[in-house]
């Protein structure tokens, strides 16, 4: 069984899982940011390049968990 956290530990696991969710925020927002851009620039078009994009982010995130990533 895993010991119980001290105060200190578990205030740097509070600090840690804050400093991750934070940079998820960012990435989501940033994310919403540029396809909106690419929206306006280009229309529906610009959101099938985002999408293609994102299918092979997700084809490439599936192949580092199979390889134990």
């Amino acid at each position: 069984m895993s010991q119980p956290l001290t105060p200190a530990e578990a205030a740097a696991q509070d600090r840690a899982e804050a400093r991750t969710a934070r940079s998820l925020f960012t990435f989501a927002l940033l994310a919403v940011v540029l396809s909106v851009v690419v929206l306006v620039l280009w229309g529906l078009p610009g959101l099938s390049l985002i999408a293609l994009a994102a299918t092979a982010l997700v084809f490439a995130m599936l192949a580092a968990y199979a390889a134990g990533f």
